[in-house]
């Protein structure tokens, strides 16, 4: 449990963390910055605010996107603070009857690959179905796509690499952790990586699983957090032995499993006695391009098939130069019409990457995946790559749409402002967000998960998919 009154009197009020937080950046209240954040937390651990309707909307107005914490000098956890806090609210308020209906899907599997393969056959009568997802009826609103049958009920148990085995791994097998929206609504994420497992010569092997918890956990609902977490622990347990990694290609998942899933059940005396359990999990926990870059070859394969397939002159002289990647720092500049690079942006579409908070701020990956696609496409940062994408989680999509809106509005012009043909990040989560933006925006910019451009880089020596 936090200690609200030592995180408040921690502040120093210095004011750092304010002018890039996600939710001040919209309306310019001191009351939900950061810094408004730790005094209301004082003031509630002290009895001097009471969780009514005000200061519920005041906290469950926040992002969570942890912007805060990596701006603050002292790194005070102030989304911790705010997590449980909402755990407070739930208990006192209750939480709404669509959420509770959803959290109850995720932590029963069955029942929701059923509701989710009825939403697929009926979709089509109901939404106008796009390539990049969903337009809600009589709204200009883009969601996820639906898939007639999830990733896992089309994958599952061992699937055995067709490639020589020539990786320098003890087990030469990973597990893969596929996250709810990559299972239902993006299922090409998780075949992407399973192609690149095939061709690195990896077996993959895709276990039971259950939701990571991160829509509960954001929203409140401990007690099926809590539930999810340790069915999870005790699948993982049956094979961690067996593999040199679990791969998670979403960002927030990542997180979840990684730094959130300790904090949860720190929060149950009796939850936390799974804890040295969890630590032995983690420690071959990671994120899929993180892991890919720094364990297997593909960095250098990428850069092999390039040269050989497309005669292309390498860009980066070094799998292992993270901190030189083929990178733009603007869509426009002089070029020479005969280097390498210039070769490489006319042969493929152009990228701009987004940093998803859970990967960059929370689990400071953020040169890997763009080390990886860089060796078969330029890529164009934007002005803010690492600003938050505005998601945030459950209720901030069905409660504060309009604030959504607000958020992703400036990204959308980031993302235009680069004039890249693809946007691309490792997380479904910012995927749904941004192609909703973009498409508010009137932006034509793609989005693709890198996993599904390096799965096409691999297919041939055509860099990448036709838009």
């Amino acid at each position: 449990m936090i200690d609200f009154k030592a995180v408040s009197q921690a502040c120093v009020k210095c004011g750092k963390c304010i002018p890039s937080c996600t939710i001040y950046q919209i309306h310019r209240e001191e009351v939900t910055s950061p810094r408004g954040y730790l005094d209301l937390v004082g003031a509630y651990a002290r009895g001097e605010l009471q969780l009514d309707k005000l200061a519920k909307e005041y906290f469950e107005s926040c992002f969570l996107c942890t912007t805060c914490v990596q701006a603050c000098p002292s790194n005070l956890g102030v989304d911790v603070a705010i997590e449980q806090i909402r755990i407070d609210i739930a208990k006192q308020y209750g939480i709404a009857w669509y959420k509770r209906a959803y959290f109850f899907l995720l932590k029963h599997r069955k029942l929701m690959d059923m509701v989710f393969r009825i939403v697929a056959f009926i979709s089509p009568c109901v939404f106008k179905q796009g390539k990049q997802g969903n337009t809600l009826p009589f709204s200009k609103r883009v969601i996820f796509p639906f898939g007639k049958k999830s990733f896992l009920n089309t994958y599952s148990g061992l699937i055995p690499a067709s490639a020589p085995k020539s990786q320098n791994l003890a087990h030469n097998k990973v597990a893969i952790f596929i996250g709810c929206l990559a299972n239902y609504n993006y299922q090409n994420v998780g075949i992407s990586l399973l192609k690149i497992l095939d061709k690195l010569g990896i077996d993959a092997l895709v276990p039971s699983q259950e939701c990571c918890g991160a829509p509960a956990f954001f929203t409140g609902d401990i007690a099926s957090v809590l539930t999810l977490i340790k069915r999870n622990i005790e699948y993982f347990e049956s094979f961690i032995d067996e593999v040199d990694a679990i791969l998670i290609p979403e960002a927030t998942c990542a997180a979840m499993l990684m730094h959130d899933w300790e904090n949860a059940l720190k929060r149950d005396e009796q939850a936390s006695t799974l804890i040295p359990r969890l630590r032995k999990l983690t420690s071959k926990m990671a994120m899929a391009s993180q892991w890919l870059y720094h364990h297997t070859t593909l960095a250098t394969l990428l850069e092999s098939l390039r040269d050989s397939a497309c005669g292309l002159e390498s860009g980066i002289s070094s799998p292992r130069e993270l901190d030189r990647p083929q990178v733009l720092s603007h869509p426009h500049g002089s070029k020479n019409p005969n280097s390498s690079s210039t070769i490489l942006e006319s042969r493929s579409p152009t990228i701009t990457y987004h940093d998803p908070c859970h990967a960059k701020k929370v689990l400071k990956i953020h040169r890997e995946p763009r080390a990886l696609l860089a060796k078969s496409h330029r890529i164009i940062e934007m002005s803010e790559p690492d600003r938050c994408c505005g998601f945030g989680g459950v209720s901030m999509q069905s409660d504060r749409y309009k604030l959504t809106l607000q958020a992703g509005a400036p990204k959308a012009q980031m993302i235009a402002s680069t004039q890249a043909q693809i946007v691309s990040a490792e997380c479904s989560a910012c995927r749904m967000q941004l192609t909703n933006s973009l498409a508010q925006a009137q932006v034509k910019t793609k989005f693709m998960h890198p996993l599904e451009l390096i799965a096409s880089d691999l297919d041939s020596c055509t860099l990448a998919p036709q838009l």
